[in-house]
């Protein structure tokens, strides 16, 4: 019911936040991609005038909102699928 939905939520933004974070900070192909990032953002910085700046921090702001919203939602449907696989299992 709405309770449990409530509960579920609760526990994956947990999750989420904690959990996922430490096993992203983990993973090399990760960490390869993010240091990637880094540098073209570095370069970037440089190359383009200043005015520009707070419009490309703007556009990466949202950029992450957006991934960090998938990444939430990505997770949260792995579990529910993962409870569901469960429960049919047990019932067979």
């Amino acid at each position: 019911g709405p309770e449990d939905k409530e509960m579920l939520d609760e526990i994956t933004d947990c999750a989420v936040s904690g959990r996922l974070q430490e096993i992203f900070l983990k993973d090399g192909d990760y960490r390869k991609l993010s240091e990637t990032e880094k540098e073209a953002a570095v370069s970037c910085y440089r190359e383009l005038p200043e005015e520009y700046h707070d419009l490309v921090e703007s556009l990466m702001d949202c950029h992450n909102s957006c991934c960090g919203k998938l990444i939430e939602l990505a997770y949260k449907q792995g579990m529910k699928d993962c409870a569901r696989l469960l429960e049919e299992l047990n019932l067979k």
